[in-house]
């Protein structure tokens, strides 16, 4: 375990599993942190802490994990619909997921053919941090909040070989959330 915005708790990480098993074949960028607030409420802080996790942490362990990983190796992202369309209240988190997306093209061109590198664009998912997943039911097509085994069998796919033509490009498991318009808010 480590905190990510600690620049050698990455390479930690990878040595320690490296360690335990012996070999790394799979690295699935998880950790994210967000504040959500009105954009003229966020601080330097704010930032620091976001991009600090959210893009300068998993491009550590990217980069740790591909230099450890062997031929066949497969790095997933997770980023969120947010990569991919803004929301009110995120001026920061939609803008790191955004650089973590491209940050995914960039390694898939990067470390093509030895290791694969794609993304995951999770929605509205019901998880404890996300208490008010349920909130943007109306505007899912699915009419429902995803559930986290849903994201977890497209990473487990895209870590799988039926996946081994698949690089840089990013997955969206929304319920067809980001096909909607969103409606502006009234009180800013």
């Amino acid at each position: 375990m480590g905190d990510l915005s600690d620049a050698s708790v990455p390479a930690r990480l990878v040595s320690e599993t490296v360690g335990a098993f012996g070999r790394l074949d799979v690295l699935v960028n998880n950790a994210g942190v967000t504040v959500s607030k009105p954009a003229l409420e966020l601080t330097a802080d704010d930032f620091d802490k976001i991009f600090a996790v959210d893009v300068r942490g998993a491009f550590l362990c990217a980069q740790a994990a591909a230099r450890a990983m062997g031929d066949g190796g497969v790095i997933v992202n997770i980023t969120s619909v947010h990569e991919h369309v803004p929301r009110p209240g995120f001026a920061l988190y939609a803008p790191a997921k955004a650089a973590l997306g491209m940050l995914t093209r960039s390694l898939a061109l990067e470390l093509t053919p030895r290791i694969r590198v794609v993304s995951v664009a999770p929605g509205s998912i019901a998880t404890e941090r996300n208490v008010e997943a349920d909130e943007l039911r109306p505007e899912i097509p699915l009419q429902r909040a995803g559930r986290p085994e849903e994201v977890a069998a497209v990473v487990a796919w895209l870590a799988s070989d039926e996946a081994r033509y698949v690089t840089g490009a990013s997955y969206l498991v929304d319920g067809g959330l980001v096909q909607q318009v969103f409606e502006p808010q009234e009180d800013r």
